[in-house]
């Protein structure tokens, strides 16, 4: 069995996080009960891992919530959303490397001379 997203199911998810990002913060949005079946699975999805907040549950009304923003970003761009979750042992372990070839380049010039 596949855990991966269904690449039809991740399109739609990256549209609706578009649509609410270009409306701007204060954007809601309704879905309709006519909606089709994967607009509703990713309305669904982000409203499920709270990146979509349910203003209204009677007419069924949503806004992107902080956490949405946050995922967009992890979809978009990987390798900055890990660098920023990510910074400090990032910078540990490029000193660490910096450092190293440092020490080995005066060894080596240790030698030769």
């Amino acid at each position: 069995m596949s855990k991966a997203m269904p690449k039809d199911l991740k399109g739609e998810i990256q549209r609706v996080l578009d649509e609410c990002l270009t409306e701007g913060p204060a954007h809601q949005f309704r879905l309709r009960y006519d909606a089709p079946p994967l607009r509703k699975a990713a309305v669904y999805f982000l409203s499920d891992i709270r990146a979509l907040e349910h203003v209204d549950g009677e007419r069924d009304i949503y806004r992107l919530g902080a956490a949405g923003r946050d995922y967009w970003e992890k979809l978009n761009a990987p390798r900055w959303y890990w660098f920023r979750q990510n910074w400090f042992p990032a910078s540990v372990a490029a000193g660490t490397i910096l450092f190293s070839a440092a020490a080995a380049a005066a060894n080596i010039v240790n030698l030769v001379a």
